[in-house]
């Protein structure tokens, strides 16, 4: 047998079914035809037997009128004898040709036909006697010697025909016994058949196919083991690969959290020496609103000391020396808010309100050196997501390298503008541009490399910084320049969004 028999297996069930369609069509070809004929047979047999016992009335009856007493007597037995001969003749003439009311088919064999012609003249000859016995009664014409005669044949055909009676019914019989024997040989012959049917599908059909199902639950079952073993082999692999991401993970998440850590360190010693350098410009602006502190002072104790001292110019003194001190004390704010240590965080916060304090932590320097610092800010901007102060440190170093490149500059109108705008719907970008002297094409793909600087004096680490805050704000920084025209720092930074406050870091790997 071939390894997947399938094909041989469906061609011999196809066989199988043929095999029973035949049987069934068998079936209905030669017992169900019998079986029929078998349900007509008792009606014409029972009726058959009747015949011979309706001629014995018949001829009873013709004795019984012909010894009758009285008129009375005579017409009870005249009734009856015409009763009797309209039976007789509907029975004899419904087996002959058959008769619906009856259940006779009249289908009768040759044998038969043969029969009832043999008996035709005696039923013919009893039918007329008995006629003529009712017919001269009838007419109240009785013939004594007449009726005598027709009683007389009566009797004498009566035995003539129950004799060839009694044949007709023996072969009724006898044909219904051959069709009994002949169905019972045709149950015999299909019981044979479905038995040899059911061998055949036992043999041929059943084991063969027991045989595959055990071959391929056999095959299942190895099939399932190995696979079992795979599985068991893949999750010992998966297990290590899964610790192996794990401490990974670990790695990283250390790393991450060092790398936060020296960034906040190294923006920290950025910002301080920012404010460094921007020391002497700082320790001129306050030392402009403490000197006016201290005129102010010395103009109130000087106008307490004559007898008639002017209040409402002292009262206007204070007021003055009171602003002088809040800006003085802002001053310091910006500075102490923008060099503090702290820990990087996440918060809302509005674009152009840290462009603003930029520009007016830088202006006294801008002034200093001959600056126009310039600020373009696009209205109604949405509030971003991240630490303020480190876009702000990001803004500072790019307007003082902006500063820087001007001082080198020969233009006569120094300029820096600061820009904000919505970069699509998702961002917003920040730019700084100005007209100083450019940066050399060359070198643009590598300002912001860490300890990269054009200047001699210069350490290179602002713009790596800066670039470093921006991604970690999931943003992008870049820059375009014209060598002796101007140069375009731009940098963009992700809107909030309705999840940003489910974290509370910023994220400080790259």
């Amino acid at each position: 047998m071939r390894e997947y028999p399938v094909g041989l297996l469906n061609q011999r069930y196809l066989v199988v079914l043929v095999l029973v369609a035949f049987l069934v069509l068998l079936n209905q070809i030669l017992v169900q035809p019998s079986l029929l004929q078998l349900t007509t047979d008792a009606p014409v047999i029972n009726v058959a037997g009747r015949q011979r016992m309706l001629s014995q009335r018949l001829a009873k009856a013709a004795l019984a009128l012909d010894r009758a007493v009285d008129e009375v007597d005579r017409r009870r037995h005249l009734a009856e004898l015409g009763h009797v001969l309209r039976l007789w003749s509907v029975s004899h003439n419904g087996l002959r040709h058959g008769d619906r009311a009856l259940s006779l088919p009249g289908r009768n064999s040759k044998a038969v036909r043969e029969a009832f012609d043999d008996l035709e003249p005696f039923f013919m000859r009893m039918c007329d006697a008995v006629a003529r016995l009712i017919g001269n009664d009838a007419v109240k014409r009785p013939d004594g010697a007449a009726a005598h005669e027709d009683l007389a044949t009566i009797l004498e055909i009566e035995g003539e025909y129950l004799a060839r009676m009694d044949r007709i019914v023996g072969l009724f019989e006898g044909e219904t016994r051959a069709r009994v024997n002949r169905l019972l040989w045709t149950g015999w012959a299909v019981t044979v058949l479905i038995l040899v049917a059911l061998v055949a599908i036992g043999l041929f059909v059943l084991r063969p196919a027991a045989r595959l199902i055990r071959r391929q639950i056999l095959k299942l079952r190895e099939a399932r083991d190995e696979l079992e073993d795979r599985v068991r082999e893949r999750t010992r692999e998966l297990e290590l690969a899964n610790q192996e991401l794990a401490r990974e993970a670990r790695e990283r998440a250390l790393a991450e959290e060092r790398h936060r850590r020296l960034l906040e360190q190294f923006s920290h010693v950025a910002r301080t020496t920012t404010i460094g350098e921007m020391a002497s410009g700082l320790a001129h602006e306050l030392n402009q609103p403490l000197g006016a502190i201290a005129n102010y002072a010395e103009g109130c104790l000087v106008e307490l000391d004559s007898p008639r001292p002017a209040l409402d110019e002292i009262q206007a003194a204070l007021e003055k020396l009171l602003a002088t001190t809040m800006r003085a004390g802002q001053i310091i704010n910006r500075i102490r808010r923008f060099v503090t240590r702290h820990e990087l965080g996440n918060e809302r916060f509005e674009p152009n309100r840290v462009v603003a304090e930029v520009e007016e932590l830088l202006r006294d320097e801008a002034r200093r050196r001959g600056i126009t610092v310039g600020l373009e800010l696009a209205p109604e901007l949405p509030n971003l997501w991240g630490d303020p102060v480190q876009v702000q440190q990001v803004l500072v170093n790019l307007v003082r390298n902006a500063f820087e490149a001007l001082a080198a500059s020969e233009s006569v109108e120094l300029t820096v503008v600061m820009q904000t705008r919505r970069a699509g719907s998702g961002a917003v970008e920040f730019s700084v541009s100005d007209n100083g002297e450019g940066i050399p094409r060359e070198h643009l793909g590598k300002v912001f490399d860490a300890y990269f600087s054009t200047r001699a004096e210069g350490m290179g680490m602002g713009l790596s910084i800066s670039r470093t805050i921006v991604e970690a704000h999931h943003g992008r920084i870049d820059v375009e320049s014209v060598p002796g025209v101007w140069t375009n720092f731009r940098f963009t930074l992700p809107v909030a969004g309705v999840d940003d406050a489910g974290s509370n870091r910023v994220h400080c790997g790259r």
